[in-house]
């Protein structure tokens, strides 16, 4: 009588792996790149309208000129201008120099990299998606593991010893495809009432803010041409 062979239960596959003492997803299916939109970073905006109101007080209560020498030429500058160009451009560039980084995500799990820091989590550790203010919809995971036990980005990015939020403007346009993977791999409690808060901002309030950016750039311009014309 020929014995039965035992019968063998296959081990799962590792959600990680480890490549040069770092953890990595063993399976990775899509990637995003961080964005490099300036205005991912929501306080921006207001930061650059900010800029163009003290562009118009400092012209209208008086500047002081700059003699700068360019290319053997000798021209006189306002003072102010050149702050506030170096000012704007300077919290447009924000953005390309902080925010770096890229999202995979697999049929196993999720994993933030940038540079040499990075972050491993299995979808069972993901606990959905929230709402906050500024930061827009973040991804929300709880004990991810990490390589060190706090990193921090401009945008409301933060994660804080395996506590992760990540906000999905950071990723531009790709942030829907995210949204759906999320959708198809969560129970809908996870997400939806995160989406339910969003949808109650109008688009119309959108409109009217950037409106609003616009109308009041364009007078702080104004009150500068009054200011310097003779």
């Amino acid at each position: 009588m020929a014995l039965a062979s035992p019968v063998q239960t296959p081990a799962a596959a590792p959600v990680t792996r480890s490549v040069n003492g770092r953890l990595r997803l063993a399976y990775p299916t899509r990637g995003y790149a961080v964005t490099r939109n300036p205005f991912a970073i929501w306080a921006i905006l207001p930061l650059i309208t900010l800029a163009f109101i003290g562009l118009a007080f400092a012209e209208f209560f008086g500047d002081n000129t700059v003699v700068v020498s360019w290319l053997g030429r000798s021209t006189s500058t306002s003072m102010t201008a050149i702050t506030f160009a170096v000012v704007a451009l300077g919290l447009l560039l924000i953005p390309a120099v902080a925010l770096k980084g890229s999202l995979n995500l697999t049929h196993d799990g999720v994993t933030f990299e940038r540079g040499k820091d990075h972050l491993t989590a299995a979808w069972e550790q993901v606990t959905g998606l929230v709402y906050r203010r500024g930061a827009g919809l973040c991804l929300a995971i709880e004990g991810a593991h990490q390589s060190r036990s706090s990193m921090r980005l401009p945008g409301g990015f933060n994660a804080t010893k395996g506590s992760v939020q990540i906000p999905l403007r950071m990723f531009g346009d790709r942030q829907f495809s995210i949204l759906y993977d999320v959708r198809d791999r969560l129970p809908e409690q996870s997400w939806l009432p995160a989406v339910q808060k969003l949808k109650e901002r109008s688009p119309r309030l959108n409109l009217a803010i950037y409106a609003a950016v616009v109308l009041i750039s364009a007078g702080a311009l104004i009150a500068v041409a009054v200011a310097v014309s003779p």
